[in-house]
């Protein structure tokens, strides 16, 4: 039965199978940005515990992603949009497309577009495609090794899952705690620094930390 059904969609024509159409170089590629995506996960679940937040929002206006940790731990990135898969009807909806987000949210799903035109692969070419989870996974591991881009998340809402790619996470729990050590060693009796330079740049960095907390858009 199968070969009459293949047979007759050959001599009548159908939508042509995505994995023949891939070449060689196009599917190394995949491969090794699958296996760079696993091993930087691994390594920031073991760094930030990428994977056990217990919740998230982000905000689209802004570019803003807000990762709730176990206690008064937060980490916030900016980041973007690579696409949605909704697991209902397995289908993935590249953010190229989406227009109703920012264009600068926009901008890595559409380098992601060109790599796939330039290979001719119809799967990062088309607004919405047919496919699985995993295949939504190895979309979003071709975008980041791409851009560049610090990490990979996917954040579920209903029976959508939103794939993004995000700036370095800034984990604020951490910050407060070195901040708190800091003041605590400020409160003893101890000499000036001897480098005014680093005392500087400490400054410096508690001012940009309370610049990103202000400038946040909560949603």
């Amino acid at each position: 039965m199968n070969k009459i059904k293949t047979f007759l969609l050959q001599l009548f024509g159908s939508v042509p199978s995505t994995k023949k159409t891939i070449s060689e170089q196009a599917q190394a590629f995949i491969d090794t940005a699958n296996d760079e995506m696993l091993a930087q996960q691994a390594e920031h679940a073991a760094n930030w515990r990428y994977g056990k937040e217990k919740a998230w929002t982000a905000d689209l206006e802004a570019g803003v992603i807000v990762f709730q940790f176990h206690g008064a731990r937060t980490g916030t990135s900016h980041f973007q949009t690579i696409g949605i898969y909704n697991e209902i009807d397995n289908s993935f909806a590249w953010g190229w497309a989406q227009t109703k987000i920012p264009p600068s949210l926009r901008e890595h799903a559409t380098i992601a577009r060109h790599w796939g035109r330039a290979q001719k692969h119809p799967m990062f070419q088309n607004k919405v495609v047919q496919c699985t989870m995993e295949d939504a996974w190895q979309f979003a591991a071709v975008t980041r090794k791409l851009t560049g881009a610090y990490s990979i998340y996917r954040g579920r809402v209903g029976s959508r899952y939103i794939f993004m790619t995000t700036d370095e996470i800034h984990i604020d729990g951490i910050r407060e705690q070195a901040e708190r050590q800091l003041n605590k060693a400020n409160s003893l009796p101890i000499a000036p620094p001897d480098n005014p330079t680093k005392a500087a740049i400490d400054r410096s960095a508690g001012s940009h930390w309370a610049n990103v907390r202000r400038n946040l858009h909560w949603k």
